[in-house]
């Protein structure tokens, strides 16, 4: 990925603004996860309920446990699904329940994609970006560029297009937050 794109991303996230990038799945909506004006803004564009989180997108899936509290046993299956198109549920170690304003319940949703203009952010940047689907709430996930709402695209300060590495299906949803493994999305 271009360095300057990468380097022109981590300004406007810095300065917490948003940006639309490309998913392995459908385009996104991101901002710094540490930033409550940032993911204020977020749920402004898209029109979304506070009462709905945002997805925690990062690196590498080694970090995840940094985050969360994770026995050794779901680290492992964990570990066998990402990178790929799944979004896992785990409850956050007491120091991050607070930290992500937009998280209410004490859980997450964690992806980790393979991306080098995601991933090349994240390692810039030294902490998640908090993202949902490029779209207003309750219309159907942008699948291509073309699909994403004027009154989104007006929300944002960088949009990048590659509809090669968005598949077009939003990830698979599964929470590990209970006794049991739950899949809230197939």
């Amino acid at each position: 990925m271009n360095a300057d794109k990468i380097n022109k991303a981590l300004e406007i996230l810095k300065n917490d603004d948003a940006c639309i990038f490309p998913t392995d799945t459908v385009y996104g909506l991101f901002c710094r996860a540490l930033s409550p004006r940032a993911a204020s803004r977020v749920y402004r564009i898209k029109g979304r309920s506070k009462k709905k989180p945002l997805q925690l997108f990062l690196a590498d899936k080694k970090d995840i446990f940094r985050y969360t509290t994770a026995t050794p046993a779901l680290k492992r299956k964990i570990s066998g699904l990402l990178p790929g198109p799944y979004t896992v549920i785990l409850k956050l170690n007491r120091e991050y329940r607070t930290r992500f304003s937009f998280l209410k319940t004490g859980t997450a949703g964690f992806r980790v994609i393979k991306s080098s203009l995601i991933n090349g952010i994240l390692k810039k940047l030294d902490e998640p970006l908090a993202a949902t689907s490029a779209n207003i709430s309750g219309n159907r996930s942008p699948r291509k560029f073309s699909e994403i709402e004027a009154i989104v695209m007006r929300g944002v300060r960088m949009a990048v297009k590659d509809d090669k590495k968005v598949k077009g299906k939003p990830s698979k949803v599964l929470d590990f937050t209970g006794k049991k493994e739950k899949v809230l999305r197939a």
